[in-house]
C-alpha cells in the first residue's frame, strides 16, 4: 500500500517540477527548410529564430498543439524524458510514455488543443528501448532541419536502437522516418498512408521571407522579432496606419491567424 502511494505520489509530482526546457535558437540566420541549409540573414530578410520558450507558444482557431510543442512542455514540467508519442485518431489527445531519472515508466495523455496532462499512470519496470538513445526534441530538430515536419508518432519501443517518426516531408506528403536513435541519422523513408495530422499541415512550411510580400500587399511592414514555432511565424510589425501590432502567420499558408494590438 506504501509504495503503491508513493508512486501515486511521484506521478503528481513530475508535472509539477520544472526543469531547464531545451533551447533551440538560431539568432542571425534563416533555415531554408527545403534545401536544409543555413545561409547568412542578408540573403533572406528579415532574419528569423527558432523559439526556445514555447510558454510563449498560442493556439490558434480549429488547430492543435504540433507534436514537438508537446514534447518540450511535457519535458519541461516534469523532468521524464518522452520516449512514444502519438496523437490520437480523434486528434484530441497525445498518448505518451516516458522515463524519469529514477528509472520510472509514465503513461499520460495530453490535450492537443491545450497540452494539460492528465491519466498519469507510473510503474516501476525496466523500459523497453535503449537507455542511450537521444531525446525526442533534439532529433525531431534534426528531421526538421531536413525538410520534414508535422509529426504525429514518434515511438522508440517499436524497433530495437531505432526511432520510428512519423510526419511530412517538404512537399507535404506522409512519410515514415526510421532514424538512429542515438545520432538521429536518418536510415530510411517510405510512404504513410496511415498519417493522422492535421490537414492544415498538407503543405511545405516556408521561410517567412517568402510570405513578407503578401503581407506587404496587406499594408503591414517594419517586420521584427520574427519567431518561428511548429506551424506559425510570431512576428512584430505595423498596420497600414503605423500602429504596432503582433501577427501570427501561418508557416504553410501566409494567411495571418491573428493580429494583436
Amino acid at each position: 500500500m506504501k509504495k503503491a502511494l508513493a508512486l501515486t505520489g511521484l506521478a503528481f509530482a513530475l508535472f509539477a517540477v520544472p526543469v531547464a526546457a531545451q533551447a533551440d535558437v538560431r539568432s542571425g540566420i534563416t533555415i531554408n527548410v527545403g534545401t536544409a541549409k543555413a545561409v547568412p540573414a542578408a540573403v533572406s530578410s528579415p532574419a528569423w529564430r527558432y523559439g526556445a520558450d514555447y510558454s510563449d507558444y498560442r493556439v490558434h482557431q480549429g488547430r492543435i498543439m504540433p507534436l514537438t510543442n508537446v514534447v518540450r512542455e511535457l519535458e519541461r514540467k516534469s523532468g521524464a524524458t518522452v520516449t512514444d508519442i502519438k496523437l490520437s485518431r480523434d486528434k484530441r489527445f497525445y498518448e505518451f510514455e516516458g522515463v524519469t531519472q529514477r528509472g520510472f515508466v509514465v503513461t499520460a495523455k495530453a490535450s492537443a488543443a491545450t497540452g494539460a496532462v492528465g491519466g498519469i499512470t507510473v510503474q516501476n519496470y525496466k523500459p523497453r528501448y535503449d537507455a542511450r538513445a537521444m531525446s525526442i526534441t533534439p532529433l525531431l530538430n534534426t528531421l526538421r532541419n531536413k525538410g520534414y515536419h508535422s509529426f504525429d508518432l514518434v515511438s522508440l519501443k517499436e524497433e530495437k536502437g531505432i526511432y520510428q517518426v512519423r510526419g511530412l516531408d517538404r512537399r507535404g506528403n506522409p512519410v515514415m522516418i526510421r532514424a538512429a536513435a542515438r545520432n538521429g541519422q536518418v536510415l530510411s523513408t517510405r510512404n504513410a498512408p496511415g498519417y493522422n495530422g492535421p490537414s492544415y499541415a498538407r503543405a511545405e512550411y516556408r521561410d517567412f521571407g517568402y510570405w513578407q510580400k503578401g503581407l506587404t500587399q496587406q499594408k503591414y511592414s517594419g517586420f521584427s522579432n520574427i519567431v518561428a514555432y511548429d506551424d506559425y511565424y510570431a512576428v512584430r510589425a505595423r498596420d497600414g496606419r503605423g500602429r504596432p501590432v503582433n501577427l501570427s502567420v501561418c508557416a504553410f499558408t501566409g494567411k495571418v491567424l491573428d493580429a494583436r494590438y
